[in-house]
C-alpha cells in the first residue's frame, strides 16, 4: 500500500515539477556535463532513454538515476521509484497509459519523442544537485 500509494504521489509530483510549458531544448548547467560524460551526447541520451522507456512491459516509469557518481537510464514497473533500490531519480516519465493514450493512443515512442519538448531543465539540474548528496 505505501509503494503504491506512497510511491504515485512521490512520482508524480516529480514528474510535474520536470515539466514546463514552453519546456525542452538542450539540458545546460552540471546536468549537461554529466549527460555528456556517460552518453556522449545528449541526443545518445535521448535515444538510448526513450528506447529503454518505450521497453517497459505495461505500466510503468522511465528514469534518468544517479548513483555512484554516474547517471544510468532504468525503468521500474507500476508506481516503483528507484528511491527503493537506493538510487536518487533525476528525471522520470509517466508510461502508464494514462499518461498518453488520449492523444497518442498505443503510440508509446511518439509520446516519449514529444515529451522532451516539456521539459523542465532548471528543475532537473535541482534534483541532479540533491542526487549528488545522496546517500
Amino acid at each position: 500500500m505505501v509503494r503504491n500509494n506512497g510511491g504515485g504521489h512521490v512520482n508524480h509530483t516529480m514528474f510535474w515539477e520536470i515539466m514546463k510549458p514552453g519546456g525542452g531544448g538542450i539540458p545546460t548547467g552540471a546536468i549537461e556535463e554529466q549527460i555528456k560524460a556517460d552518453f556522449g551526447d545528449f541526443e545518445t541520451f535521448k535515444k538510448q532513454f526513450n528506447e529503454t522507456t518505450a521497453k517497459q512491459f505495461g505500466s510503468g516509469w522511465g528514469w534518468l538515476i544517479y548513483k555512484d557518481g554516474k547517471l544510468a537510464i532504468t525503468t521500474t514497473p507500476n508506481q516503483d521509484n528507484p528511491i527503493s533500490q537506493g538510487s536518487y531519480p533525476i528525471l522520470g516519465n509517466d508510461v502508464w497509459e494514462h499518461a498518453y493514450y488520449l492523444k497518442y493512443q498505443n503510440k508509446r515512442p511518439e509520446y516519449l519523442s514529444n515529451w522532451w519538448n516539456t521539459v523542465n531543465w532548471e528543475k532537473v539540474n535541482e534534483r541532479f544537485e540533491t542526487a549528488k548528496s545522496y546517500k
